[in-house]
């Protein structure tokens, strides 16, 4: 069986599988985020069994058996996820790395609620020492913002993780990358500021209060249960988060000029 660590958000997860191709793609994969830490959680990745029939249709995140243990499902794979026992299981009807991919993103979007965490679809940017958080649908204008900030470190331009520490909040770089096809830098740095995308004919800030932040950010949030349980705690760690965090709407067009006006408001 081998063995792949990787750490993302400050978790760090085995990867065991007893193919060796996959081992490979997945070193491969995520080559900036290799770790050597002890592991926080231990997912296996083995072939979906001869005869096995896929699900159709999008993800499928739903209960199974007990209040802990999620049955993930999507046409190309087949999988558990274990809260409890920090650990999860997944059969590849095809091993690819978008398939893994996938997977492992819905993983982490249940496992950083138990860590006071999100995965948003947001671009991400560390600019003298501080993170920026960039929030918006697809088209909405995330990888142009990364693309535009050849002076900024990336942290992602797809999905980027945040997590609460009292009264701090780290982003996190992550290998879920979108347009740009490149992962960010594996660090761990203080959110300053949530902007919420809008493309425009200039650029402007305006600052929005945590109700309207919330209403912006919630549907941002990448997570597939629907258990109202969870669905709540992912509600109150939102609400944290544009609590603990100033949030601005920005209207932007395709120049960086945009960081100028971030910077004076």
């Amino acid at each position: 069986m081998g063995e792949v660590r990787l750490g993302i958000g400050g978790l760090c997860t085995s990867i065991l599988t007893p193919d060796s191709e996959v081992a490979s793609l997945v070193r491969d994969r995520y080559k900036g985020f290799l770790s050597a830490e002890t592991p926080d959680w231990r997912i296996e990745i083995g072939a979906q069994p001869a005869g096995g029939r896929p699900v159709a249709g999008d993800v499928m995140v739903r209960r199974d058996g007990g209040p802990a243990r999620f049955l993930v499902e999507r046409a190309d794979f087949a999988g558990t996820v274990d809260l409890t026992k920090c650990s999860g299981s997944v059969a590849l009807a095809d091993a690819n790395e978008f398939s893994v991919d996938s997977f492992l993103r819905i993983v982490y979007s249940l496992a950083l609620v138990e860590a006071h965490g999100l995965v948003v679809h947001a671009a991400s940017l560390i600019r003298n020492g501080k993170a920026y958080l960039f929030c918006g649908p697809s088209g909405s204008g995330k990888t142009t913002v990364a693309r535009l900030s050849p002076d900024a470190v990336l942290l992602s331009d797809e999905l980027s993780i945040v997590r609460i520490y009292g009264a701090e909040v780290l982003c996190y770089g992550t290998p879920f990358w979108g347009e740009l096809a490149r992962g960010g830098e594996d660090r761990a740095v203080p959110l300053v500021a949530v902007y919420f995308l809008h493309k425009g004919d200039r650029h402007a800030v305006k600052a929005i209060g945590p109700r309207r932040a919330l209403e912006r950010l919630l549907p941002n949030v990448l997570f597939f249960a629907r258990e109202a349980d969870l669905t709540a705690r992912v509600l109150g760690i939102s609400a944290d988060l544009v609590e603990a965090v100033p949030c601005f709407d920005l209207s932007f067009r395709p120049d960086p000029g945009f960081w100028e006006v971030i910077e004076d408001a």
